[in-house]
């Protein structure tokens, strides 16, 4: 097993720790010790309560140190390597809790924490949203979550709303009140649910399964049939033991799909509309051609992501390479560069969440227009790579077009393209990009490499 540097262990638990939070209903901190220092990295708490928000009531801030004499279980777990259980009955904001701090380590070794997950409970919520069952769920999460930190798997986010069936095998084992709730058309309280297979307990009601692979912690989405309403259930594998149902009503859902649909839709009819008058602008004003052109090349790549998205069945995600082989295709046809060879390879579908594929169009527009504009007489061939390992995606333009000239520094670039795909790679996507020099078929060509967390 490998051994994992510090920013990866952080980075999972950042992806993670919110659906625990919202799960157990409790305040979360993490605590990052780096360079023997112990800080406080980030805070997370539940959509619909918080030991910490509201007037006069505040927690540390991200990057203050440690206060020993304040946060004795984890200045405790951090020292002794194990987990600690706070004092029962502690006041913060005039509310009892008790505090539960368990350390994270880079390997299963002798070696001190580098991290400690300080869970934070209202004694009174917990008691009536997992009752007896918190601890036992509380401790099985935080194991679960280092082994999410090997895999390198990214739990969902719950829901405002969205109750929860903890699963043990096939059955039942906990269900909150908002599930409850949702389900009380089968059981008018939690015990009635309580070691019921799960198969059972929707035996008489339409049910109808959906892979998903867009997000590799959810095994199974299910959308059963609840006589006048519709319900829908994410599988969250939690472990080989443990699942968790998330559970919320999909009638309401199913019109706001309708709505944002049409919100689609109308935004890429306005769209070209814009691209219409950008055309009319272009005839009338030859000499500023090729501005015009960019613009409209880059109006059209976003427009096809609405378009994509007010037909798809899914409004939360996007077929990367389709919308990619939309936007070749429109560019090709506007550069007039139909004679250039295209290999375009994307070996299995790739799903990206429909905010981040805006941006993802708009670099690969640029990226090409690149191509396309300054070496369009002595390009011949163009590569398209796109693929994704653990829990990135890689993008990779060629092309034997001449590549840089000599002393060519597109990180210090003052082009609009450079600047537009360095913003929204770096800033806006989190990604990183690698430019280089290379050849393709005895030809000296251009390399440009992105690298994006999905």
């Amino acid at each position: 097993m490998p051994i994992l540097t510090l920013k990866q262990i952080v980075s999972s638990l950042d992806d993670n720790l919110q659906f625990v939070s919202e799960l157990l209903q409790a305040d979360i901190r993490l605590f990052v010790k780096e360079n023997n220092h112990i800080y406080i990295h980030n805070y997370y708490h539940p959509n619909q309560d918080s030991l910490y928000l509201g007037p006069r009531q505040k927690t540390q801030s991200q990057g203050e140190k440690l206060l020993p004499h304040r946060d004795i279980s984890i200045s405790k777990a951090f020292r002794l390597g194990k987990a600690v259980v706070g004092q029962y009955g502690m006041v913060i904001n005039n509310r009892r809790i008790q505090e539960f701090a368990y350390p994270i380590f880079l390997e299963d070794s002798d070696s001190d924490p580098v991290a400690v997950i300080a869970v934070e409970r209202d004694i009174y919520t917990t008691r009536t949203v997992l009752g007896q069952h918190w601890d036992f769920v509380a401790d099985f999460l935080i194991k679960a979550l280092k082994q999410k930190i090997q895999d390198n798997l990214r739990l969902p986010q719950i829901a405002f709303g969205e109750g929860a069936l903890i699963l043990q095998g096939k059955n039942v084992f906990f269900a909150n009140p908002l599930a409850v709730n949702l389900l009380s058309e089968i059981a008018e309280h939690a015990r009635q649910l309580i070691g019921r297979p799960i198969d059972d307990l929707f035996s008489n009601f339409s049910r109808k399964f959906k892979g998903d692979n867009k997000q590799s912690s959810i095994v199974s989405i299910e959308e059963i049939g609840l006589r006048q309403r519709t319900i829908l259930l994410r599988y969250v594998k939690i472990s080989e033991e443990m699942t968790v149902a998330l559970i919320k009503d999909g009638s309401e859902l199913k019109i706001q799909e309708t709505l944002l649909k049409e919100i689609h839709h109308r935004v890429k009819n306005n769209l070209q509309t814009i691209i219409s008058l950008l055309r009319l602008q272009k005839r009338r004003h030859p000499e500023l051609e090729n501005a015009f052109s960019e613009a409209i090349n880059r109006t059209n790549s976003i427009a096809l992501v609405h378009e994509y998205l007010s037909r798809s069945n899914d409004i939360e995600s996007i077929d990367l390479g389709f919308m990619m082989q939309k936007i070749l295709k429109g560019l090709l046809s506007s550069f007039g560069a139909d004679h250039i060879t295209i290999n375009f390879d994307c070996a299995k579908k790739i799903f990206i969440q429909s905010e981040n594929a805006t941006n993802l169009a708009l670099v690969f527009n640029e990226i090409l227009t690149n191509t396309l504009e300054h070496t369009a007489e002595k390009v011949t061939k163009i590569n398209i790579i796109v693929y994704s390992d653990d829990s990135q995606l890689h993008m990779i333009v060629e092309d034997n077009g001449g590549g840089f000239k000599e002393g060519f520094d597109y990180k210090a670039s003052t082009g609009l393209g450079w600047e537009i795909i360095r913003t929204i790679t770096e800033e806006s996507l989190k990604g990183k990009l690698s430019v280089e020099n290379i050849v393709i078929d005895s030809s000296m060509g251009l390399k440009v490499h992105l690298t994006v967390p999905l």
